[in-house]
């Protein structure tokens, strides 16, 4: 009598405990979900793609099997650099962290598929390490398409599962917005400076050594004009020296050369100097722009020219439209410089 008491006593008490489960919640999660803690904390750790607070995001490391890296990493005003050289494209950014906020398992790799699919996600991944300063927020594993094309395959580091990830109501993949293409990365602004943040730009006129100049910004509406000899005039025109710097705010490229095409930037730089702009920024990420001509020309007739060649930082080969960049042609007289 006393054993099937103690049997009744436990019974009413699980009993009792699946019926408060039912009815009284514990914050998102009833008191049977907290029963199941670890297995739940365990899942989550494999599905859970998503990255709630994208504000946390400071750096993303990407690196694909064949060890090409690219590192984002992100600069007081929401600046991103791309391998510490070069400011980064915000759109593409953007769409990448918007990426990684939204994504969501679209459903679990087919039991049969699993072992082929984690083979080809550990030849074809591209993996990804995202961060807030130090800590290590998420690292997961983008591999290729579904055959249906709307799917991406996909693995978070520590699971033994794959999963098909999607972003709700985008129809589409996702491979592509996890790429290691500097050059795809990097911003064709190639001067996108505040007044504040240059130190000096130097002006370089092929033609007209003698007419080459330089400026150094002291401060907001502060200025230094030198010329090709370093010489301080003593008095020159400071709304147009305003007006030359602020052009440094949005200038662009047209686009990159082929990567083929890159080993002859050697001979495009040592070809014949139209322009040349060396922009120093108190950031340490200096820039360096020459522009060069596709054919011969004389400067009355600059603006029928489409398109000049630009060579930026030494090394790499664009191509830049001549209007757009028409604005940065000046010469040292057109500031009145009294020396």
């Amino acid at each position: 009598m006393k054993k099937n008491l103690i049997q009744i006593i436990i019974l009413a008490i699980l009993l009792g405990i699946v019926i408060v489960a039912q009815i009284v919640p514990l914050g998102n999660s009833r008191i049977m979900d907290m029963l199941k803690i670890n297995k739940k904390g365990t899942i989550k750790e494999l599905r859970d793609f998503s990255i709630e607070d994208t504000s946390r995001i400071t750096r993303i490391f990407m690196v694909d099997k064949e060890n090409k890296t690219l590192d984002l990493t992100r600069e007081p005003g929401n600046k991103w650099i791309v391998n510490d050289k070069y400011r980064a494209k915000k759109y593409d950014v953007n769409l990448l962290i918007g990426t990684m906020h939204s994504m969501r398992i679209k459903s679990p790799v087919a039991t049969s598929a699993e072992e082929n699919i984690i083979k080809r996600l550990a030849t074809k991944s591209v993996k990804v390490e995202v961060y807030d300063n130090e800590d290590l927020l998420k690292t997961y594993y983008i591999g290729g398409v579904t055959q249906n094309q709307t799917g991406t395959y996909a693995m978070l580091e520590g699971s033994t599962k794959p999963f098909i990830v999607e972003i709700p109501g985008f129809r589409g993949y996702l491979t592509s917005r996890f790429h290691t293409v500097e050059n795809l990365w990097r911003s064709a602004r190639v001067f996108q400076f505040d007044e504040l943040e240059i130190e000096k730009i130097a002006v370089k006129v092929g033609s007209k050594p003698n007419q080459s100049f330089s400026i150094i910004i002291n401060d907001k509406n502060n200025y230094e004009l030198l010329n090709a000899n370093d010489q301080k005039a003593k008095a020159f025109d400071t709304l147009a020296v305003r007006r030359f710097v602020k052009e440094f705010k949005n200038k662009s490229f047209s686009r990159f050369l082929s990567t083929e095409l890159q080993e002859k930037a050697d001979s495009v730089y040592n070809s014949k100097l139209f322009y040349k702009f060396n922009v120093d920024l108190k950031s340490g990420l200096d820039v360096e722009v020459s522009l060069h001509k596709v054919k011969d020309f004389v400067a009355d007739d600059i603006m029928e020219i489409d398109y000049m060649n630009g060579i930026v930082n030494q090394t790499l080969w664009v191509t830049v439209q001549t209007h757009l960049f028409a604005t940065l042609f000046r010469e040292l007289n057109d500031f009145k410089p009294v020396f």
